[in-house]
């Protein structure tokens, strides 16, 4: 060896030795770095750009570390102009396209709110992009038994309620049967899912939880917690999985960490009940289960089933929220602000919660349900292009493709699902959509060929297709015209409290049902509007109707699905029928006789409105203590159903049915408002015994039909 190599070689272990202190130097830094950041709720990003770092100068600081007695004495040579400063660039091209999107500032950020009481008050989350996404999939009971299998859809909705509580993590309680399943519901936005399995022996639980890798199903932590106390093990697992997804303990002590017990019931029987959406069960067995209160206010509210039972349930929720979450505080006064009907509140509401979970699909379509009942059909837009915009995942998609729908940019909703389509050329919903695109923006020749294709490609009869070929065929030969003028305004259901209503906005028409989304109105005959679910074979069917004195008077709606058809029927509701009924439900009779007798001669075919009548003049006839008297009569238990009197006022209900008012026509007959076609009768058997049915009417006869069976006629206990 010469002494030249002898040279370099010691110059080469001297760079290697140099190399590796600065690599254990830097290591050691990023460790520490690494501490501080989550010690002072600074972006862990940093971490990240300092390893770019520190890995990309070894090329310069290896070439200035063997040259660095020349390069000292600033004599440079020609590769070293050349590599140092490409060097550089290439680490700030690596760092602005790496990094230049990330939050480099705090993990955390403030929101100002006023609570229940007005006050404003401040409260520091995670934000949104440094939580780590974690769905909770169904667990696998591992002996199949019947007594126990409803734990498996339990456990998971268990551990989402209480991983929630730690805003360091983003997490839903999933359904999947199959590893593929999993990771295609949760690669895209999330680092981990959970799954499991269980099994009960002798009153013992062994439920063992396990954390997946969302890439590729790869477990990570697996453990199993035995022990016969169900609650406490969720409260275990909870723990466990937040120190698998590195949540460490600094981290979870910014939060408040309930047991699971505390926030839900301590009766596995009322927690069976909820789980299987029996929430009327599960309140007769735990009188204080908050959230059985809660969900079943959301449920009644979402279809309308009757104002009486939705502001009881949502009353007995807010009065019992104090054990559950702040956040889940705030989600019961957001839904009573709705039930209340206070939409401005509740968009205030529903902007804080989406501050803490931008990712909340019920708070998005909440909002967007609180547009469609405000008509802010650009605010709806704005929302969905704002969520879009930030997250290009499915459901946001499907929001935004809506919106441009109901704001009429038809152009942009197909070059959406075009773009979607290259993804999925194939698939059967992508083509409806596509479709429907094209029949919404009156672009017939396009649809028509994309329908045939559905035909062709996956064919099957429906109800659907049938008045999607019947609409093209007439638009084909004439042109359709919606008398709107006539028929616009609000319609109510006869059977329940919900309501229609239809209007004119931006000149196309809008189908609304109260509590849920807005649809477009497409005209199919001058008395006719369609109304499609742009990716499945289902929609509805609005035929109007004129009365005699050719005003128009009601609605049928034929919803269709498949195959399977159901007719619903709903009747004008004017202001002056509302203001009427408002004073009937506050009972304030006085000349409410003389106020229906005139809407009865403006609307005919509203019966209804001839029963409300013959409660005003039945009671004109008694007095208020023959009122009481008859009520007490009959208040009581029959089987499931149960009559009671409270503030001098008769209310009704039946296991699983809302609660509601009901009013006398006659001795033994009596009316509802949250249902015109039912009556309610009693009479007395041959044993002295007072028996409860019903009356149902026959719409197509017009006639009375009595109820006697075993289930509807039933005995006072």
């Amino acid at each position: 060896m010469t002494a030249e190599e002898n040279i370099d070689e010691k110059k080469g272990q001297k760079v290697l030795k140099f190399l590796a202190a600065y690599l254990v130097a830097a290591w050691t830094f990023l460790q520490f770095i690494d501490w501080a950041l989550v010690r002072y709720n600074i972006s862990p990003y940093w971490v990240d750009m300092l390893l770019w770092i520190f890995i990309g100068i070894l090329p310069s600081l290896s070439i200035y570390l063997y040259n660095k007695d020349r390069i000292n004495k600033k004599i440079l040579k020609l590769r070293e102009k050349i590599i140092f400063p490409l060097n550089g660039l290439i680490i700030a091209l690596v760092l602005f396209f790496g990094f230049g999107n990330s939050d480099l500032g705090s993990t955390t950020k403030e929101i100002s709110y006023k609570n229940d009481l007005g006050e404003l008050l401040t409260e520091t989350i995670t934000k949104e992009e440094f939580r780590i996404g974690a769905p909770v999939f169904n667990f696998q009971q591992k002996n199949k038994d019947s007594i126990n299998s409803w734990l498996g859809n339990t456990i998971n909705k268990l551990l989402e309620l209480d991983l929630k509580q730690d805003k360091n993590i983003s997490t839903e309680a999933c359904y999947a049967e199959n590893t593929i399943d999993k990771i295609k519901s949760s690669a895209v936005f999330n680092k981990y899912y959970v799954d499991g399995f269980y099994e009960v022996n002798n009153g013992v639980y062994a439920i063992t939880p396990i954390v997946h890798n969302s890439k590729n199903g790869k477990e990570i932590s697996k453990k199993t917690f035995t022990g016969s106390d169900f609650f406490e093990l969720i409260d275990e697992i909870s723990i466990y999985i937040k120190d698998n997804l590195g949540i460490v303990e600094e981290m979870r002590d910014r939060y408040i960490d309930l047991s699971i017990r505390e926030m839900t019931t301590e009766s596995m029987e009322a927690l069976k009940a909820w789980s299987n959406k029996d929430y009327d069960e599960a309140v007769k067995i735990d009188s204080a289960f908050t959230l059985a209160y809660f969900y079943n206010a959301i449920r009644r509210n979402r279809f309308s089933h009757g104002e009486l039972e939705e502001k009881y349930l949502i009353d007995k929720a807010y009065d019992l929220k104090n054990n559950l979450p702040i956040q889940s505080q705030f989600e019961i006064l957001m839904y009573k602000h709705i039930i209340y009907n206070r939409w401005a509140d509740a968009e205030k509401l529903l902007k804080y919660q989406l501050e803490i979970e931008p990712n909340n699909e019920d708070y998005n379509r909440l909002l967007e349900m609180v547009f469609s009942e405000t008509q802010n059909i650009e605010g709806y837009y704005k929302h969905a292009l704002k969520r879009f915009n930030k997250a290009q995942n499915e459901d946001n998609a499907r929001r935004y493709y809506m919106s441009l729908i109901l704001n009429g940019n038809y152009d942009e909703a197909i070059n959406l699902i075009k773009a979607y389509e290259l993804l999925s050329p194939n698939t059967e919903e992508v083509q409806r959509i596509k479709a429907y695109s094209y029949l919404a923006a009156g672009k017939l020749d396009e649809a028509k060929k994309i329908y045939s294709k559905i035909k062709l490609t996956w064919p099957e009869e429906s109800i659907y297709q049938n008045i999607i070929d019947a609409y093209i065929q007439k638009k084909e030969k004439e042109t359709v015209t919606f008398d709107f003028t006539s028929y616009a305004g609000i319609y109510r259901s006869i059977a329940s409290e919900q309501q229609i209503n239809y209007f004119e906005k931006n000149k196309a028409y809008f189908v609304h049902y109260k509590n849920q989304l807005l649809n477009k109105g497409i005209p199919s005959d001058n008395n006719i509007l369609l109304s499609f679910d742009a990716g499945w074979v289902s929609g509805t069917k609005h035929v109007f109707e004129k009365d005699s004195l050719s005003t128009a008077s009601r609605v049928e709606v034929d919803q269709f699905n498949r195959n399977k058809l159901s007719k619903f029927y709903y009747y004008r509701e004017t202001d002056e029928i509302r203001a009427a009924y408002n004073l009937f439900k506050s009972h304030e009779f006085e000349n409410l006789d003389k106020t229906f007798e005139k809407l009865i001669a403006k609307h005919p075919d509203h019966w209804f409105l001839k029963d409300a009548l013959s409660h005003v003049l039945y009671r004109k006839k008694q007095s208020n203590q023959a009122l009481i008297d008859q009520y007490k009569k009959i208040t009581g238990t029959y089987g499931n159903r149960k009559f009671w009197v409270k503030d001098n006022r008769l209310f009704y209900k039946r296991d699983n049915l809302p609660k509601v008012e009901i009013f006398p026509i006659s001795e033994n007959r009596f009316i509802s408002l949250s249902n015109y076609s039912t009556h309610y009768g009693f009479e007395q058997t041959e044993n002295n015994v007072m028996a409860s049915f019903s009356w149902s009417l026959d719409m197509e006869n017009k006639e009375w039909i009595k109820a006697e069976n075993n289930t509807n006629y039933l005995l006072k206990n």
